[in-house]
């Protein structure tokens, strides 16, 4: 059987959330069916991740606002290489991809969107612009039911042509088992400290300055609780918030408390030292971050915004608290920091869920089926 040629194409070579969804599809497809590739507009050096994944990678930059340069130059990958699918993460590279696969070389497109705020974001001239390309491609994709309404509503799409597709997670690796002692030791952990973590590069949609200001008074009452912030800011880039953040806990002195660790590609054992999961973002799409903490078995803390509350139901599998409450945020955290068994018992639900309804074999196959059909293949018996 012919191979279906797929190329991912992100915005960034990072590691953010639709970054780790490309990166987990590309590493669990199976290969007999399918040979992946993968392109980035920003970013020149491939992370290590994604060289060991052995597969063809194109940097193509993009220089310029409207860069036509950047879209002949992904054309001509798409028509060389024979690719048979465009998967494009966001509005952006989608819309670079448009001129290869529907003008050039005649191919099937897939955007893939991550969030609402994403999509209500778009600007009028491109809601039209883009609902006018986006009817002509393959296919869409929300991450989330709520996603895919976006989808519909904001670029006048016809439901028949867009495909909910839920992020997944690699449960087995996210046990939280395992003999940690070595990895506590190695980040100033004591045996009784109780560990806050996030997962999140730092940008302000992240808000990881409303968790610092709860963690500043909960640092004022309890000299045992640390905090791991694990994600990048991005030099360069308008919302980057890492010195901001930095500056923050210098000046309210607990700096000893607070470690940045920036990007790390050992996410799931530092999940394992973690007691404690909290992510503060303003708005989100279906953040696979916090499917892994849950995936974990940690309770999870979380703002009552979109995206979030779509994963956590309150007080059954976690705690939802509002934006800019700090007081109460700084008190669910609190309550778990000094209540193991509600921990244990949060943990324990939000752990099923995962296993239940967000499974990378389940995500994976469901790309798979969808990238089947566009390319007129047919899927083994």
């Amino acid at each position: 059987m012919k191979k279906v040629k797929v190329l991912f194409l992100m915005p960034q070579m990072g590691m953010g959330g639709s970054e780790r969804l490309v990166h987990n599809l590309v590493r669990r497809m199976d290969r007999s069916r399918f040979a992946p590739s993968l392109a980035w507009l920003y970013g020149a050096e491939a992370l290590q991740e994604f060289q060991d994944l052995q597969v063809p990678l194109y940097y193509v930059p993009k220089t310029k606002r409207v860069d036509f340069s950047a879209m002949r130059k992904l054309a001509n990958i798409i028509q060389t290489e024979s690719i048979d699918v465009v998967s494009a993460q966001h509005f952006m590279p989608a819309i670079y991809a448009y001129y290869g696969c529907n003008l050039v070389a005649k191919k099937s497109l897939v955007f893939t969107a991550h969030s609402r705020w994403e999509i209500e974001d778009t600007p009028l001239k491109w809601r039209v612009a883009g609902g006018y390309l986006l009817r002509r491609i393959g296919a869409s994709v929300g991450v989330s039911p709520d996603v895919s309404s976006a989808i519909q509503s904001v670029f006048r799409i016809k439901a028949s042509h867009i495909f909910t597709i839920e992020n997944g997670v690699e449960i087995d690796l996210f046990s939280g088992e395992g003999n940690v002692g070595g990895l506590r030791s190695s980040l100033g952990l004591g045996d009784g400290d109780v560990v806050i973590g996030i997962v999140a590069n730092l940008k302000k949609v992240k808000n990881h300055l409303f968790l610092l200001q709860a963690f500043a008074k909960i640092a004022e009452e309890h000299d045992h609780v640390k905090l791991l912030v694990i994600g990048q800011g991005f030099p360069g880039e308008p919302d980057n918030t890492e010195n901001d953040l930095r500056s923050y806990v210098n000046n309210h002195g607990f700096a000893e408390r607070v470690s940045f660790l920036g990007f790390r590609a050992d996410v799931a054992k530092l999940l394992r030292v973690v007691d404690v999961f909290c992510l503060t973002s303003l708005r989100e799409g279906l953040p696979i971050g916090l499917i892994e903490a849950m995936a974990t078995g940690l309770p999870v803390v979380g703002t009552n915004v979109e995206g979030i509350r779509d994963v956590i139901a309150r007080n059954e599998d976690g705690i939802l608290v509002e934006l800019g409450d700090v007081m109460a945020l700084k008190d669910a955290l609190t309550r778990l920091i000094s209540d193991p068994e509600w921990r244990h018992k949060l943990g324990r639900t939000g752990r099923e869920k995962a296993v239940q309804k967000y499974s990378l074999p389940r995500c994976v196959r469901e790309y798979e089926q969808l990238f089947l059909s566009l390319a007129n293949a047919s899927a083994p018996r």
